[in-house]
């Protein structure tokens, strides 16, 4: 049993579609928004920093993971 407090990697990427809706975000924040808006549009950014930075773990982790895949590699296939 291990006693690491890491969580279990996604192993997915987000979605494009999410994506897109993090970038369309990203746009209505940069304006005025009307201030009966701007709980909904808080909440929906901390939603999207939460997955932007899930995926930037587990796109650190497989990357880490790689590089020592890499390092081991003795050049046999």
């Amino acid at each position: 049993m291990s006693d690491t407090t890491e969580p279990e990697p996604r192993r997915v990427q987000l979605e494009a579609g999410r994506v897109d809706e993090i970038r369309l975000l990203a746009s209505r924040l940069g304006g005025r928004p009307d201030p009966d808006e701007v709980p909904r549009l808080l909440a929906d950014a901390r939603t999207a920093l939460v997955d932007l930075l899930a995926d930037r773990d587990d796109l650190v982790r497989a990357n880490a993971e790689a590089g020592a895949e890499l390092s081991a590699w003795t050049g046999a296939i």
